[in-house]
């Protein structure tokens, strides 16, 4: 059997990949301003799956990267069965020095997904973080070989944050996420100022995760719920968001 970093570097783009993965499923709903963080919260703690709030509520922060021509938003705008997703996650302040940065790759196949994470090391966000920046926190973050040259093709393209609460049910098989207080920021190659004001999005996000053998429950979890299930990608809404594309 291939390991992880022997199939990467056989597939171009990290797109097709045959192995086998922690896979599991995400449904997604879109809420809108209209409820309440503790109005979605009571519906989270009333369904009859007995879910708990765990962990600590914590600010999420990313900066996503794609290639010049935007290949892996338009891939999830399209629908493309398999695709990737590539972004810098942090917690805590936005900006200033990121102590804890970790590198991820979100793997989409079909209905399922996976993420594979590299610990990089400390940078500061500030005006002077360019993609040269990006660039050597890579470089010098002992990366494997095959990811380190995945990352060379790509640049920065968003930083968002949001407020996330985490839930567990009680018999530990389903996770909810409940996220927030979303921002947008526009993030350039080669100059920022992020003193401009972000982009804000009222809306706030719901996301039922689980493995691949509990479909029936989540139907079941999904059903008590009276949000909309939909396709939401916060990579692609925060484009749209800062972002035109030519019709």
């Amino acid at each position: 059997m291939m390991s992880k970093i022997e199939e990467i570097s056989k597939i171009e783009g990290l797109h097709l990949i045959d192995k086998k993965h922690n896979y599991r499923y995400e449904r997604k709903f879109t809420i809108p301003d209209s409820f309440s963080t503790k109005t979605i919260e009571q519906f989270i703690l009333r369904n009859k799956f007995l879910f708990r709030e765990v962990y600590y509520q914590r600010q999420v922060n990313n900066i996503y990267f794609d290639t010049e021509a935007y290949n892996d938003y338009f891939d999830n705008v399209l629908g493309v069965s398999n695709r990737k997703k590539i972004r810098i996650r942090w917690y805590g302040e936005t900006f200033g020095e990121i102590k804890s940065p970790v590198l991820e790759i979100k793997i989409k196949k079909g209905l399922v997904g996976d993420k594979w994470s590299y610990k990089l090391v400390p940078f500061t966000l500030d005006n002077s973080f360019v993609h040269e920046t990006a660039k050597e926190v890579f470089k010098n973050s002992n990366l494997p070989t095959p990811i380190l040259e995945s990352v060379k093709m790509v640049k920065p393209t968003l930083v968002n944050s949001y407020s996330r609460k985490y839930y567990l049910s009680a018999d530990n098989r389903f996770r909810i996420t409940l996220d927030f207080n979303l921002l947008y920021y526009k993030i350039d190659k080669l100059f920022n100022n992020f003193n401009f004001a972000p982009k804000g999005d009222e809306n706030k996000i719901v996301e039922l995760k689980y493995g691949l053998t509990d479909d029936k429950d989540a139907n079941s979890i999904s059903t008590a719920f009276p949000f909309r299930l939909n396709k939401n990608s916060k990579y692609v809404n925060g484009v749209n968001t800062i972002k035109r594309f030519p019709q």
